[in-house]
């Protein structure tokens, strides 16, 4: 049998130096079963016990040590790798910054004057080499701020943007000096130097860009403002033709403005010429009212670039409106109208998507569909492109249209916010654009005020007659567009005779003048007449509907209700959603007392002018027939 005590004691077993020391203790009670003996030995196990409890105690306290110690390596490792990704980050930011400055650098057009060189004497009054090339920079910022162009900015060859500045030499590699360097090296930014010095004259400015020849100019010594001026307008000139050219035609200076743009439009480089004879036609058309040179160069504008196409088609169809050649002015904007669907390389894009709300626009009213051109000129007035040009333009047209829509409420909500509001004030952006915006004059004949509406033309007519001298297309504008308008009110207003007068004063091959004669004759009921000219404006322009729209509301007046519906249906045809034309097919229909067919008319008519009155009662008065 194995002995209790042993039993338990067995399970110390494997315990080291403590199981070592209880095997003794039980051997020594195996050996000697003596009193003595057995309190030697009891004595000899609590020393072990003891001895092992002193262990555990030094174990437990070694554990929760190595426990505090593996929680700092932890917290270390975690601190160690958090700071080297910090240095990363760090050096990732670092990279990223000298990437953008690198590719600023390389981007940089900007224009870097540096200061003058002077004799100390000028020095000694106030006249440094920096103080001449911070008044030569404020002249030069000045042109470009005045200069408007509906070209952007970032289409020149040469554009600094707003990046011209005088370089001021400094110590020690800053940040800046660092940039300075990098676009220097990388950069295509262009340096100016110069000096200034006294001669017996007075004073003299000598200026050059990059390795362009030096200019240099004279006065008196006192004139120091006038010589930077004359130095400013050789670098634009040199640096910058294209916009130079628009600047000098903007201040009045045509004779020189022609002389650069021709210069560039022949000899200046391929990415430019187009953009160069475009703009010559502009000039030609507005400057000299030449309506042969605008289409001569705008045709040649054409082939070089596609922002630049888009600006020669603009010629081409300018031309062609205030020419009063409508078929020409839409055979021109068939081919615009798609070229604006593409954004040119060269457009920014909001001149891309402003010109493309202004097609769009344009091309509707040509067909009489108000409804879209409405849209457009509103998209197009929100879009505030600098560089189109067209201010409050849009809305007037707009409105315009409105009142075209047989909508006036709708017109004098969209002409309430704008300042000013008469006509006078849409003249010139009308020219340049080659618009019909006149709100006023269509608000009162809406209202059926005509006496009104011809005070208006005659107000145009002599706003344009005063200012004709100097923009030449004022005059093309009083022919085919505000005297045949002028005519039509003294007709409607019943001084036929002086409408008679006026109206032969403008030209037969101008649409409108053709239509207008038609309108005159009608109010005479001189019905031979009225059908000669509006037969001629249909052959003028076989595309469009108004003419065919207006000889059938003539034919209905004289009582010819087939031959009214036959040039209502053509009239429908050119356009099909152009209100005018289905109302009078359902007027002519129910004359003839076919009122299902006329109240469908009506109802047609009603999609595309849902305000307008008079189409609403017809509908109604043939619906109640049919019932």
């Amino acid at each position: 049998m194995v002995d209790q005590g042993e039993t338990e004691l067995g399970g110390a077993e494997g315990t080291g130096a403590d199981a070592s020391a209880a095997a003794i203790g039980v051997a020594l009670a195996r050996s000697s079963r003596s009193g003595a003996a057995n309190e030697k030995a009891a004595a000899f196990l609590d020393e072990q016990t003891r001895l092992v409890r002193l262990q555990i105690e030094n174990l437990e306290g070694d554990r929760a040590l190595q426990h505090r110690h593996l929680a700092l390596r932890f917290f270390g490792d975690r601190l160690r790798i958090g700071l080297q990704l910090l240095a990363i980050l760090i050096g990732l930011v670092v990279v990223a910054g000298l990437s953008d400055l690198v590719w600023q650098a390389h981007k940089d057009r900007g224009l870097v004057v540096e200061p003058f060189s002077a004799p100390p004497s000028m020095a000694a009054d106030g006249l440094t080499g920096q103080v001449v090339a911070a008044r030569f920079l404020d002249r030069l910022k000045a042109m470009q701020t005045s200069t408007a162009s509906e070209r952007p900015a970032d289409t020149f060859q040469n554009d600094w943007g707003s990046d011209i500045k005088v370089e001021i030499p400094q110590t020690g590699l800053t940040l800046s000096e660092l940039e300075d360097l990098l676009r220097e090296k990388l950069g295509h930014a262009s340096h100016l130097t110069g000096e200034v010095f006294r001669t017996p004259a007075g004073i003299s400015i000598t200026a050059r860009l990059g390795d362009d020849p030096p200019r240099t100019f004279t006065a008196p010594a006192g004139d120091i403002d006038d010589l930077t001026q004359k130095a400013a307008e050789a670098i634009y000139r040199t640096s910058q033709p294209y916009r130079f050219a628009e600047y000098l035609e903007q201040h009045g200076r045509i004779d020189e403005a022609f002389g650069v743009i021709s210069d560039l439009a022949a000899n200046g480089p391929r990415s430019e010429r187009g953009w160069a004879y475009a703009l010559w036609g502009f000039f030609d058309l507005n400057d000299h009212g030449d309506l042969a040179a605008a289409r001569a160069h705008g045709l040649k504008g054409l082939g070089y670039t596609k922002g630049a196409d888009v600006q020669a088609r603009i010629d081409l169809v300018n031309a062609a409106v205030w020419a009063g050649h409508d078929q020409e002015d839409l055979s021109y904007m068939r081919v615009l109208d798609q070229n604006v669907e593409e954004r040119a390389p060269e457009t920014t894009k909001s001149f891309f998507e402003t010109n493309r709300m202004v097609s769009h626009a344009y091309m509707a009213s040509l067909f009489g569909d108000e409804i879209t051109a409405i849209k457009d000129w509103i998209r197009a007035g929100r879009i505030h492109d600098p560089f189109a040009g067209y201010g409050d333009l849009p809305f007037a047209l707009a409105a315009t249209a409105d009142v075209f829509d047989h909508d006036p409420q709708s017109a004098i909500a969209t002409m309430a916010p704008l300042e000013p509001v008469d006509d006078t004030a849409f003249l010139k952006l009308n020219a340049d654009g080659a618009f019909y915006g006149l709100p006023n004059y269509w608000l009162a004949a809406a209202r059926g005020d005509w006496p009104a509406a011809a005070a208006d033309a005659r107000e145009s007519d002599a706003w344009l007659e005063a200012h004709k001298g100097a923009d030449k297309v004022f005059g093309l504008m009083q022919a085919v567009w505000i005297r045949p308008l002028e005519a039509l009110a003294l007709a409607r207003s019943g001084d036929l005779a002086g409408a008679q007068t006026l109206i032969a004063t403008t030209p037969a091959d101008c649409y409108l003048c053709v239509r207008t004669r038609g309108l005159i004759a009608t109010e005479m009921k001189d019905w031979p007449s009225a059908e000669r000219w509006f037969a001629e404006a249909a052959r003028q322009a076989p595309s469009l509907p108004f003419a065919f729209s207006e000889w059938g509301e003539m034919r209905l007046a004289k009582g010819d209700l087939s031959g009214a519906i036959k040039v209502f249906q053509i009239a429908h045809r050119n356009g099909p959603r152009f209100a005018d034309p289905l109302k009078g097919w359902g007027d002519a229909l129910a004359r003839q007392e076919r009122w299902s067919d006329a109240l469908a008319k009506y109802k047609e008519a009603l999609e595309y002018a849902p305000a307008w009155a008079a189409a609403r009662r017809a509908k109604e008065a043939a619906g109640r027939h049919v019932a």
